[in-house]
């Protein structure tokens, strides 16, 4: 005897291979929930976990005295954060985490300064000791090797997004994903693809970020940051065949270390700020603050399947 297939006999991740435009919509709303509830998380917790950063100045971890305990109390909302809002999303968004995180930076960088005021008070801190004859080593103006390896902080922390939401998404009854083995085309076109993203991004950011003498507003640099980094990933796409989009945080790790370590003020220009308290003129490529560079650059980079669905709808184009 046959038996009738019914909806409970079918795995959900295989009842709608083409979901109908209601559910389209549907699901895209509980992503863009789930999105909002991890912005709103660290909008309102993220000040608390920061602790003793400045409520009006830049965030940012240089000068914050327990790191470590900071670090973990973010990884906490990094947690919460990506595990509801793929929750929220529903089955088969694991991949959503890490972006829910993105988001959630970003919003927490909203709520500070820019680059300037940080570099501003740092320069502020040494012409003050030297001034009063302080002796020991002085803070650096423009600590290179400190901003960019707290970009490599704030992209750990997006990263363990993806672990989170990989364990929310196991919660539900799907038939899970077939995975091939890494081999050695994968590797390569995976390192492929972030050394033709590292350009893209960089040529792309340094055109539309400005001009080193002009003013750089937040929404710019937001702009700069995101746009350049999902054109990078769409142009790594239309090259190489690849399966996963965690290797664009490696992408924009590098694009921020080497625009901290090229675009570092000279040391006669640090100098002169320190002894006049004149303004340090920033290079355009170094406007953005760290955790800027990890969380729109792991936004942009995380949507371009979204915004190849976008082109595609839009515009006819097979992205």
């Amino acid at each position: 005897m046959i038996k009738a297939l019914t909806m409970t006999d079918v795995s959900p991740a295989t009842a709608d291979p083409v979901p109908s435009a209601g559910r389209t919509l549907i699901r895209q709303i509980r992503l863009l929930s789930g999105l909002a509830v991890a912005a709103a998380i660290f909008w309102y917790v993220g000040p608390w976990a920061l602790g003793h950063v400045d409520p009006g100045g830049p965030v940012s971890l240089i000068d914050v005295p327990s790191g470590l305990i900071t670090m973990a109390e973010l990884l906490g909302l990094a947690i919460v954060s990506s595990g509801l809002a793929v929750a929220i999303a529903g089955a088969g968004t694991a991949a959503r985490g890490p972006l829910a995180v993105a988001v959630g930076l970003a919003t927490l960088a909203a709520r500070g300064a820019q680059m300037d005021k940080l570099i501003l008070h740092r320069v502020s801190i040494v012409a003050s000791s030297a001034a009063a004859g302080a002796e020991g080593s002085l803070p650096d103006p423009y600590p290179t090797w400190g901003l960019a390896a707290e970009t490599w902080l704030w992209l750990g922390l997006i990263a363990v997004g993806y672990v989170a939401g990989r364990w929310v998404d196991g919660w539900f009854e799907t038939r899970p994903a077939e995975s091939r083995p890494v081999g050695p085309s994968d590797i390569r076109q995976s390192a492929g693809a972030i050394a033709i993203s590292t350009v893209v991004a960089w040529l792309v950011i340094s055109f539309a970020i400005g001009r080193e003498n002009s003013p750089i507003f937040r929404g710019q640099v937001y702009f700069a940051v995101a746009f350049g980094f999902v054109t990078a990933a769409l142009v790594a796409h239309a090259c190489f065949d690849l399966r996963s989009n965690l290797w664009t945080l490696l992408c924009v790790g590098i694009v921020a270390t080497v625009a901290y370590v090229v675009g570092a003020p000279s040391s006669a220009a640090v100098a002169q700020s320190v002894k006049t308290g004149s303004y340090l003129v920033l290079r355009p490529m170094t406007r953005p603050l760290p955790i800027e560079y990890a969380a729109l650059g792991a936004i942009g980079a995380l949507i371009q399947h979204d915004a190849r669905a976008v082109l595609r709808a839009t515009f006819g184009m097979n992205a």
